[in-house]
């Protein structure tokens, strides 16, 4: 074994890091309709991540304010492509975290 751990026969011993190979958020999931007309910052966010809504969800960490704890921290999923673009965008011009408004227009979510 390359981790010179001995093999009690557990997965602990094996040293496996899942780290690099998923991403998670943990933290409370919030609606997009409980965030409409409020104010956040998007920290982060994952793109194609597969719910019993479809497959093509994007989800979206967020906190009311930047210096919360880590605790405080909640994400939303979108399907919305509207707010899809503009985090891909801000995500490649690297502006996260950035403060947006939730707005939406009947069941259409946008940010501002």
């Amino acid at each position: 074994m390359e981790n010179n751990i001995e093999d009690d026969g557990g997965l602990a011993c094996l040293g496996i890091d899942i780290t690099s190979e998923t991403r998670h958020f943990n933290c409370s999931v919030i609606t997009q309709q409980k965030l409409t007309n409020t104010s956040f910052y998007v920290l982060d966010f994952i793109e194609n991540v597969k719910t019993k809504h479809g497959d093509d969800r994007m989800l979206v960490k967020i906190k009311k304010n930047l210096e919360d704890g880590e605790t405080d921290s909640l994400k939303f999923f979108t399907n919305s492509q509207d707010i899809k673009l503009i985090l891909l965008k801000v995500k490649e011009m690297n502006k996260l975290p950035r403060k947006v408004t939730m707005r939406a227009l009947g069941n259409k979510y946008f940010l501002e």
